[in-house]
């Protein structure tokens, strides 16, 4: 196996798969919020004898659309910190090594 050292992350596109990571997680969070504040509502409309399921509804929606925006954003201007920090930090004291696998080739013997 060929080790290589990380000597820089390109700040970008880090950022942007960073974006990326953060907004599908904000989707998942977005979608489990959704389920959670309409039968929230719902459960509320049924104790206070008001109806509240189309706020619930309305949350719900938000939450989908509204939080992996927000993610995306904090995921992106998070992956722009640690490249650049990375960056200044990785010539002083040596960058990430990594083992890569030839391909092609087979594995050494153990």
């Amino acid at each position: 196996m060929e080790e290589k050292t990380v000597e820089a992350i390109p700040a970008v596109p880090f950022a942007l798969m960073m974006g990326a990571i953060d907004a599908v997680i904000g989707l998942i969070v977005g979608i489990i919020f959704a389920i959670a504040s309409s039968s929230m509502m719902s459960m509320m409309s049924s104790t206070y004898k008001i109806d509240l399921t189309g706020w619930g509804i309305l949350f719900g929606v938000a939450a989908i659309i509204i939080m992996p925006i927000i993610c995306f954003i904090g995921g992106l201007i998070q992956g722009l910190i640690i490249a650049v920090i990375y960056n200044l930090l990785a010539p002083r004291i040596g960058g990430i090594k990594l083992r890569f696998k030839e391909e092609g080739r087979p594995p050494p013997p153990p």
